[in-house]
């Protein structure tokens, strides 16, 4: 028998409190105030059709307990009726939770609801709670998160060990008809949603390489630029759609890193920054555009051809172009850790601190470093990786008068990023649910880590390691001896964590 009465939209941690609940949004006030993650909220849809099984439950219940009653009250005094079993009543298999709906919460609850400093930004899946409310089952946001979804719930809850399963590809092959009719629209094409979507194309990609040890390409993040070039900056005047344009510049410029590919500033893109909302974070991809094209002018360079002009101008001086660049890219990479908060700075606990199981699963050093939370750790190892590779092509380009200064901080900065690994890790060393609190965690002595912490850690704090450990295996040569090997057996046990081989 359906519910009649009105349906609630309260989140559930209310309902699991029975308090009234003000829905507001992304998280409900009571959770803010009480330091709890807000679940969200079900979408109108999910209202009108919603799980109606404790109600199923409680008929099978109450029609138990009545048979019951009846049956002993039949019981003669001088016969004792043989007791009937209840019949059997089975729920509708139509009433049972889909995947697509339990994979949309795990993908929420676990990579967009989790306590992050919102200096941290620079990621568009933090906006889809501002979307919600107008999504329509059928339209292309909601079928790129439908992707996103079932892969990421197949590879981590599913352990499908083909992250891109028949039914996965055929979600992503939909979400991309949509997303292109969307695009053909000329008011669809003009709409938040619709960059949402590119962008989440773009999130799919790079979820199902990561898990093949691979860096998924800009493809639609360039698309995603392309669609706001033809808007114009100007009319991207909601706070939605200049953290999507935020979102956006982080892609490009993160693979374009990773790639060693320039990045075309003359974009649309890439204007009236001082219009767009600034943290430590956009600020860091704002000075790694410049890395970005040092790195992509030298990777078009062909080797012999640079011998050549070596041989026939001798080595290149401090005032050369590529050389320069790179210094004068330092410069400002190097200024960025005085923009930042004063809760950013990361805090050492020493060895006598630390848990031995954490110590066992992996320490480097004597210390290890702790941030207010996993993004604000991520975004300090971003920066530490694109100084490394900076520095070593600083070192390329001179390396009679790179000195000793420049080895001494490519070496600080691969020490920092290895005392990173115990914050984000703890003491796992096997594949690890989301919701298993065996993991052990270093933090200051008297003072615990946010509640979320260790969901956060397994969702987001593992993963952001792949690149700058990597990063410290390609300098290795600058290095002290014996650090190359360390790192790769953090790798391989990042790799045994989350099922994926590195390569």
């Amino acid at each position: 028998m359906p519910r009649t009465a009105r349906p609630s939209g309260a989140c559930q941690n209310c309902k699991n409190h029975h308090v009234k609940c003000d829905e507001a949004r992304p998280a409900c006030r009571r959770c803010v105030r009480t330091k709890r993650v807000c679940p969200g909220y079900p979408e109108g849809l999910d209202l009108v059709l919603r799980d109606q099984n404790q109600a199923a439950r409680a008929v099978v219940d109450r029609r138990r307990n009545a048979l019951s009653k009846r049956t002993t009250a039949s019981v003669d005094g001088s016969q004792t009726s043989q007791s009937q079993s209840p019949p059997s009543l089975t729920i509708p298999c139509g009433l049972v939770e889909s995947e697509d709906t339990q994979a949309r919460c795990f993908l929420i609850a676990n990579f967009v609801l989790f306590t992050r400093d919102s200096q941290a930004d620079c990621s568009f899946l933090e906006l889809l709670p501002t979307l919600f409310e107008s999504l329509r089952v059928d339209c292309a946001v909601s079928l790129a998160l439908t992707a996103v979804s079932r892969c990421m719930f197949g590879a981590l809850v599913r352990k499908n060990r083909d992250t891109e399963t028949a039914d996965v590809r055929a979600a992503f092959i939909h979400a991309v008809a949509a997303t292109r009719t969307a695009i053909e629209d000329p008011a669809e094409a003009l709409s938040d949603a619709t960059l949402m979507a590119v962008c989440l194309l773009g999130f799919y990609e790079a979820a199902r390489d990561a898990f093949r040890s691979k860096l998924s390409s800009a493809r639609h993040f360039h698309g995603a630029a392309a669609l706001i070039e033809n808007r114009k900056i100007s009319n991207m005047n909601s706070e939605l759609a200049k953290k999507i344009v935020l979102a956006v510049r982080n892609g490009i410029v993160t693979r374009a890193i990773s790639h060693c590919d320039s990045i075309d500033t003359s974009s649309e893109v890439w204007q009236d920054f001082e219009q767009l909302p600034q943290n430590p974070a956009t600020l860091l991809d704002d000075m790694s555009v410049e890395v970005a094209n040092v790195l992509g002018t030298a990777s078009r360079t062909p080797q012999r051809i640079a011998d050549v002009e070596e041989v026939e101008t001798g080595p290149p001086s401090p005032t050369s172009g590529p050389l320069v660049r790179a210094i004068a890219a330092e410069a400002r990479l190097a200024s960025w850790p005085r923009a930042v908060p004063r809760n950013w700075i990361p805090i050492r606990i020493y060895r006598r601190h630390i848990h031995q199981e954490v110590i066992d699963a992996g320490l480097y050093s004597d210390y290890c470093e702790i941030f207010p939370d996993v993004v604000i750790c991520s975004t300090w190892n971003s920066w530490r990786r694109i100084r490394l590779k900076n520095l070593s092509r600083i070192a390329q380009l001179d390396p009679e008068s790179s000195g000793i200064q420049t080895v001494a901080t490519m070496q600080q900065l691969a020490d920092d990023i290895c005392a990173t690994i115990p914050f984000s890790l703890g003491s796992r060393t096997e594949i690890t649910p989301f919701y298993d609190g065996a993991a052990i965690y270093p933090s200051i002595k008297g003072k615990s880590l946010p509640t979320d912490h260790a969901r956060a850690a397994v969702a987001v704090g593992g993963w952001s390691l792949w690149s700058p450990l990597k990063e410290i295996i390609n300098v290795h040569m600058y290095l002290r001896p014996g650090q190359r090997e360390w790192v790769r057996e953090q790798l391989f046990r990042l790799a045994k964590i989350y099922d994926v081989i590195p390569q």
